[in-house]
C-alpha cells in the first residue's frame, strides 16, 4: 500500500498588514506624546524603509492630534497614500463602541472619520475599523449605509462556523437588509507570534497556510501600533534590538508573500461564500464582560464561552451611569430647536467625544477605572446641557433616564442637573457652569484577578452614585458600614413612590417594616438656587421606641486627585482642613458643614446639615489590572454623615442637608 503524500504548498499567501494606532480623546497630552516617540514614529519609519505596502487605522482623536502636533507625520502618510502603499481605514470618528450608540450616532461618527480621512488624504476609505472588533449582526447595514464596503474581525468570531480547512485564506459576505458587507478574518495565531517571537516563526506559520499549487490565500495580520512600541519592552525589542527591520525585511524578500492594500486583496480574492457571524469580540473581551464569578468558572473549562459587549455596562455600575447620562443628552441634543447648523455640529462634536470607549470597559487596561477618562466624558456632556439649559430656570422633570420601562425624577436649573433613581436616591449631579460631574459614584467589585485578600480593599455591597440613604439597625455604626458589617433596612421598603411633583421639589414616600416596628421615610428634593437640598423625615408609627441611624453615603468626586483635594470641616468643635493626600480617612463628630475643594481646578463643592451630624470620610479606591502590571488607584471621596436616633411611638426627626458648588 502506498503513503499518502500531502500536497505540495506552492501557492501564494496574499498578506494585508494593519495596523491599528489609538489615544483616547481626553488622555493626558503627554500619553499622546510618548506613545508618539515609543511606537507610532518608528513603526511608520520602519515600514515606510521597507518600500512594502501597508494598511493603518488612526482614530479621529489621534489623528487631529498629530495633525494640530505632529505635522510632518501627517506629510510622510501623504506621501506614502500618493505612492499607493498606504491604505487608511474608517470607523467610528472617537472609537466608540458602535453598538452601544443610537443608529444616528453611529451614522455620524462612520461619515466623519471617512469625511476626515478623505480630506486629509484625498482617498475615501472603503474599510472600516471595529473598535474591539465588537460585532453585532446589525452593523452590516450601518457600515454599508455609511459607504463602507468591508471590515475585519477576529477567527474567534467565526469558530463554529467554519473550520480551520475550509476558513483559513478566505474573505467572507454578510449582509443585513439586504445590504452586503465584505468581512477579512484576522489571523489569531500571528496576533501572537508578533512581536513577541522571531520573525522566522512567522515565517514557518504562513508557510503552512500556503494553499495548493498556484492559489492564492489571504492571510491578515493585524496589531495594534501600541503592542510595537509603547507595551513595556516592546520598543526595545521591535526598535533597537531590530525586529521589526528583520520582519519586514524577511517578508520582502519571501517570493511566495505578497503584502498588499486591503481593498487589493478583495479585488483579488473577493468573497465566494456567505456567512452571518454571532454577537462577540475577540475572545478574551467575552470573558471580561462576564460577572466575576461567572467568568471564573467559564476560564476553568475548556471551551470558555463569553458574553456580549454591552454586559460591562451592567458588570460595572459606573459605566451604566455614563451610558444612561450619555442617552439622556443625545435625546435632548436631537430635540432641540432654534440651534444653527455650526452650534449643533459642535454639540455633536462634544456628545462624540463622550462616546469613546475606553471609559466604558476594562480587560488588559485600566479601561473604566480611570477617573480622569470618565471625568472627560462626563464634562463633555455637561458642556452639551449647559447650552440646552441656558435660561432654564428650576424645574423638575420625569423621564425614563434608567430605561428600564419606569420613570426617574431629574432637577435641572441652569447650573445643574441631579439625577434620582427609582429609590430617591440620587444617582448623579453635573455641574453646567464649570462643566464639570461631581458624583464619584464609583460601586468597587471583585475582579476575577484579585488576590482572596487584597489590603485595604473593599468591595461594595450596593450601587453607588452620588448620594444613598441607608438605615442601620441594631446597633449598627458608621464605622461598620465602613467595615461592610452592617444592615440596610430600606430595601424593605414597601409602597415605595415619588408621590408629589411640584415645580422645583420632589416628595418621595415609604414605609419601612424595622424588626416588627414600622417607619415611615420622606425624602423631599428641592431646588434652592445655587443648591439643592434632601429634606428627610422619619416618623415612628410603632407603638413602640425604634433605635436606628440614618446614614447618608455621600460620593463627591471633582475630576482632580488626592494630591490636589482639601476636605475642610466645620463642626461644633473646631473648623479643620486635610490634604486628602496625607488623610485619606478620618472621622469628626458633630459636622454642620463640610466641603471639598479641587485646588487644581478651583472649584468647591460643599454640604451644610442641620442638625450637625457625625462625619467619616475614606477614599474610594480599587487595585485593578493594567498593562504594567496590578496597581492602586483614586476613584473618589465616601463621605458618611450618621445620626443615632431612638424614636419614640408617634416620634418624627427631620434631617436637612443642602448641596452646592462654586468656583473659586
Amino acid at each position: 500500500m502506498k503513503e499518502q503524500t500531502q500536497p505540495l504548498r506552492q501557492g501564494r499567501i496574499l498578506l494585508p498588514l494593519l495596523f491599528h494606532l489609538h489615544q483616547p480623546v481626553g488622555n493626558f497630552p503627554g500619553t499622546f506624546e510618548y506613545a508618539f516617540r515609543r511606537s507610532y514614529q518608528p513603526l511608520l519609519n520602519a515600514l515606510d524603509e521597507s518600500g512594502l505596502p501597508f494598511n493603518l487605522h488612526i482614530s479621529g482623536g489621534l489623528l487631529d492630534w498629530l495633525v494640530a502636533e505632529q505635522p510632518g507625520y501627517i506629510e510622510q502618510l501623504k506621501g506614502l497614500v500618493r505612492q499607493g502603499r498606504l491604505e487608511l481605514l474608517g470607523g467610528g470618528y472617537y472609537e466608540p463602541i458602535l453598538t452601544m450608540l443610537p443608529p444616528d450616532d453611529r451614522q455620524r461618527q462612520l461619515l466623519r472619520l471617512a469625511d476626515r480621512v478623505e480630506e486629509l488624504f484625498g482617498v475615501r476609505p472603503t474599510g472600516a475599523w471595529l473598535a474591539e472588533r465588537v460585532w453585532e449582526p446589525v452593523l452590516a447595514g450601518e457600515l454599508h449605509r455609511a459607504g463602507y464596503r468591508y471590515t475585519l474581525l477576529d477567527e474567534a468570531h467565526f469558530r463554529g462556523l467554519v473550520t480551520e480547512e475550509s476558513g483559513k485564506g478566505k474573505i467572507f459576505a454578510t449582509e443585513d437588509g439586504g445590504l452586503p458587507l465584505a468581512i477579512f478574518p484576522i489571523d489569531e495565531e500571528l496576533r501572537y507570534l508578533i512581536p513577541w517571537s522571531e520573525p522566522e516563526a512567522t515565517l514557518a506559520y504562513l508557510s503552512n497556510c500556503r494553499p495548493q499549487h498556484d492559489e492564492k490565500a489571504v492571510v491578515t495580520v493585524m496589531n495594534d501600533g501600541e503592542k510595537l512600541g509603547l507595551w513595556p519592552g516592546t520598543h526595545e525589542v521591535c526598535y533597537e534590538e531590530g525586529w521589526a527591520r528583520r520582519f519586514l525585511t524577511l517578508l520582502r524578500q519571501t517570493k511566495w508573500i505578497e503584502p498588499l492594500l486591503l481593498s487589493e486583496a478583495l479585488a483579488i480574492a473577493p468573497p465566494t461564500e456567505s456567512i452571518y457571524l454571532p454577537t462577540g469580540s475577540y475572545d478574551k473581551m467575552g470573558l471580561w464582560a462576564l460577572p466575576t464569578e461567572s467568568r471564573k468558572k467559564q476560564e476553568q473549562t475548556e471551551n470558555p464561552r463569553g458574553t456580549l459587549w454591552r454586559n460591562f455596562l451592567i458588570k460595572y455600575p459606573a459605566a451604566f451611569r455614563l451610558h444612561r447620562l450619555y442617552l439622556y443628552v443625545h435625546d435632548r441634543l436631537n430635540a432641540a430647536a432654534g440651534l444653527s447648523k455650526t452650534e449643533r455640529e459642535e454639540l455633536q462634536d462634544k456628545l462624540d467625544q463622550a462616546a469613546v470607549n475606553d471609559g466604558y470597559w476594562h480587560g488588559l487596561f485600566g479601561g473604566v477605572y480611570y477617573h480622569f477618562l470618565r471625568h472627560h466624558c462626563y464634562a463633555r456632556l455637561a458642556e452639551v446641557l449647559a447650552r440646552l439649559d441656558e435660561g432654564v430656570e428650576s424645574q423638575t422633570v420625569r423621564l425614563d433616564y434608567e430605561r428600564l420601562g419606569r420613570g426617574n425624577n431629574l432637577l435641572i436649573d441652569r447650573r445643574q442637573t441631579v439625577v434620582l433613581d427609582q429609590r430617591g436616591d440620587v444617582l448623579d449631579w453635573l455641574s453646567k457652569e464649570p462643566a464639570l460631574g461631581l458624583a464619584g459614584g464609583f460601586t468597587r467589585i471583585a475582579e476575577a484577578y484579585h488576590q482572596p485578600v487584597e489590603e485595604k480593599f473593599t468591595v461594595d455591597s450596593g450601587r453607588r452614585g452620588f448620594l444613598r440613604l441607608l438605615l442601620l439597625t441594631d446597633g449598627a455604626t458608621a464605622d461598620d458600614f465602613l467595615a461592610d458589617q452592617f444592615i440596610i433596612d430600606q430595601s424593605s421598603a414597601i409602597q415605595s413612590k415619588f408621590e408629589e411633583v411640584k415645580g422645583e421639589s420632589l416628595l418621595w414616600r415609604s414605609t419601612i417594616f424595622l424588626n416588627g416596628s414600622t417607619i415611615e421615610l420622606k425624602k423631599r428634593y428641592e431646588l434652592l438656587g445655587d443648591r439643592w437640598q434632601l429634606l428627610l423625615t422619619l416618623n415612628n408609627q410603632s407603638e413602640v421606641p425604634v433605635r436606628l441611624t440614618p446614614l447618608l453615603d455621600c460620593s463627591p468626586s471633582p475630576p482632580s486627585g488626592p494630591v490636589d483635594l482639601r476636605l475642610r470641616l466645620h463642626s461644633t468643635m473646631a473648623e479643620q482642613a486635610y490634604g486628602l493626600e496625607d488623610s485619606p480617612f478620618g472621622e469628626q463628630t458633630a459636622v454642620s458643614r463640610w466641603s471639598l475643594t479641587d485646588e487644581r481646578l478651583g472649584v468647591e463643592l460643599f454640604a451644610k446639615t442641620t442638625p450637625a451630624l457625625d462625619l467619616h470620610w475614606a477614599a474610594v479606591e480599587t487595585i485593578e489590572q493594567t498593562e504594567a502590571g496590578s496597581r492602586r488607584s483614586w476613584q473618589g471621596l465616601q463621605v458618611v454623615m450618621s445620626q443615632p436616633l431612638t424614636l419614640q411611638p408617634g416620634e418624627s426627626q427631620e434631617i436637612s442637608v443642602a448641596f452646592g458648588y462654586r468656583s473659586l
